[in-house]
């Protein structure tokens, strides 16, 4: 038999309201005017912004630090949407769903902001549950935001990846030589047959054109290895270019379709419109989709679905790769993007961390919506109008089904 759990010495307060004079009622209402003011205390000096929605994304609560990054007025009481207050905040965090979808467990994004100055924000929404102890997901009534400004820290960000890399150089290029070193004794002993082979005048053509074979194979398996080491380690400037955002994911599908069969995965794409164009370096995009739907390959299970949707808005042209595999954890989603941080046995943890810097580098974003054992959906967003070029031109006449 499960025990009801504790009240707090508040709980039992207001349970015995009927039962207070009037001094006592007017004690109690001091003491918590008190509290209240000892908590805003509290909240307006901490550096992070703090928001408190209702579940109906009405503002009920802002620290100092929160009015100023959506830029709202110092003592400013007034209830208002959030969709109002700070548009661009509210359509990145998915706030406005309809009460029956499902709700994520946790909501991170790292974006930028342009009102009331543009500023690069990391904002994480969770949402609040009811006091009987419900799931929140499941009895939501309302929404906690905390938001970061990163603004500064991006300026760092390239150096501190940098030595990271650094840090952790001798480690990985300890593993690229054990890598190395299988294939190339494999291709040593060969090369010595071949040697010995061709001194002979009845030499067996049969088995040398087979070891001539399994150098090529060696050879080519080591020109792998070393080009994803130089891709971790050497990041180049991207390259800009009008592409096809459609048609970059469906050659990364293909280059991805002998997991996808080996483990009886289907893909399906549902385009919102025909070409969504947006400048980019086709390698480096390609090198985005190929990492993350990979990561959703290894979290679904045999015989599971992908789910690729496209589409763009009034500033981005926006892809989603969803799966219903096992999520992440809270404790885990924060660090998705940190060098070297993986939970796969075989990962090398750079996976993330690579599609970041290519995000950030063209301009764009990656978010994450997730929920531990109920799958993932991770958001790439390339700007329409990038700071370095003008407005794309793109059909928004929707695919004919």
């Amino acid at each position: 038999m499960k025990s009801k759990p504790s009240k707090s010495p508040l709980d039992k307060v207001l349970g015995r309201l009927d039962d207070l004079d009037e001094v006592n009622l007017g004690i109690l209402v001091q003491r918590l005017a008190r509290e209240r003011k000892l908590l805003e205390i509290v909240f307006d000096v901490i550096r992070d912004g703090i928001l408190v929605l209702d579940e109906d994304d009405i503002l009920t609560y802002s620290n100092t630090e929160g009015r100023r990054l959506i830029g709202l007025k110092e003592g400013s009481t007034e209830k208002i949407f959030l969709q109002r207050a700070a548009p661009e905040l509210a359509r990145a965090l998915g706030l406005g769903r309809s009460k029956e979808d499902t709700q994520p467990e946790v909501v991170i994004r790292e974006m930028q902001i342009s009102y009331p100055e543009k500023r690069q924000i990391r904002a994480y929404a969770v949402p609040i549950g009811d006091s009987i102890g419900q799931e929140a997901s499941k009895n939501k009534v309302g929404t906690a935001i905390v938001m970061t400004d990163v603004t500064e820290e991006k300026d760092k960000l390239k150096a501190q990846i940098e030595s990271e890399r650094i840090s952790s150089i001798m480690d990985l290029a300890a593993g690229v030589a054990h890598e190395l070193g299988n294939p190339l004794n494999s291709i040593n002993i060969h090369l010595q047959y071949l040697q010995r082979s061709l001194k002979k005048e009845n030499a067996d053509s049969k088995k040398t054109s087979k070891s001539l074979s399994t150098c090529i194979k060696e050879v080519q398996r080591l020109d792998g290895i070393i080009a994803h080491f130089l891709n971790a380690i050497r990041p180049s400037e991207p390259s800009f270019q009008k592409i096809n955002l459609l048609s970059v994911i469906e050659e990364t599908v293909r280059l991805r379709e002998k997991e996808l069969n080996n483990k009886k995965v289907k893909v399906s794409m549902e385009a919102g419109v025909r070409e969504p164009m947006i400048r980019g370096d086709v390698e480096q995009v390609k090198q985005v989709f190929f990492n993350v739907i990979g990561n959703a390959i290894d979290a679904i299970p045999e015989g599971s679905e992908i789910r690729i949707i496209s589409g763009l808005d009034e500033q981005y042209v926006f892809a989603q790769v969803v799966d219903q595999g096992s999520g992440i954890s809270k404790e885990n989603i924060s660090r998705v993007f940190e060098p070297y941080f993986t939970t796969k046995k075989t990962g090398h943890g750079i996976g993330m961390m690579i599609v970041h810097r290519i995000m950030r580098d063209h301009d764009g974003e990656v978010g994450l919506d997730s929920k531990e054992g109920s799958g993932t959906i991770v958001t790439l967003k390339f700007p329409r109008k990038s700071p370095r070029r003008g407005l794309l031109e793109s059909s928004e006449k929707s695919i004919q089904q």
